[in-house]
């Protein structure tokens, strides 16, 4: 005699608890859980609209394309600048760079630390014509010359990888 031997289906059960983030840590004399805010961003659409007709500050050997119509604010993907996860850097975080240096600052295939010395080279001299725009060597509207003072004061304000201090 003969038995059919019945198979159940058993559901897989996960390795491990998935971690759910809820912005709450516990505090430094392991107490009450405290609430840690997101940090606040910091827009400035004029600062980026500038942009438009500009040249490219990136100018990557090989990459840029040199083409003005083309040329956008690229922000930092840097953490220190505020990136993480899905949001952008703050705006006094950006460079002036063509399609084709944007798109190799966030998709390309060099490797992070060219990626970021790159974009450090072009951002102080982000922060040149910001200072020209002030200082009234470069032709600038009162928007303009507002907008690039927003942003020296901005970077003025929370020194790199230390934080906001407003």
């Amino acid at each position: 005699m003969t038995f059919a031997r019945r198979v159940y289906e058993r559901k897989p059960q996960p390795l491990y608890a998935p971690v759910a983030r809820r912005g709450t840590y516990a505090s430094a004399d392991m107490g009450k859980p405290i609430s840690v805010p997101k940090p606040e961003q910091h827009r400035n659409p004029h600062l980026l609209s500038m942009a438009r007709g500009q040249s490219c500050t990136l100018e990557v050997p090989g990459i840029c394309n040199g083409d003005r119509t083309t040329v956008v604010a690229a922000h930092s993907n840097l953490y220190i600048h505020g990136k993480a996860g899905a949001r952008k850097a703050d705006d006094q975080y950006h460079v002036y760079a063509c399609f084709a240096c944007h798109q190799w600052l966030d998709q390309g295939g060099a490797p992070a630390e060219i990626k970021a010395c790159a974009f450090m080279h072009a951002h102080l001299w982000m922060v040149d014509i910001w200072r020209g725009v002030v200082a009234g060597f470069i032709d600038a509207t009162p928007k303009d010359k507002a907008a690039a003072q927003w942003a020296l004061d901005r970077l003025n304000a929370s020194p790199v990888g230390q934080g906001e201090t407003s």
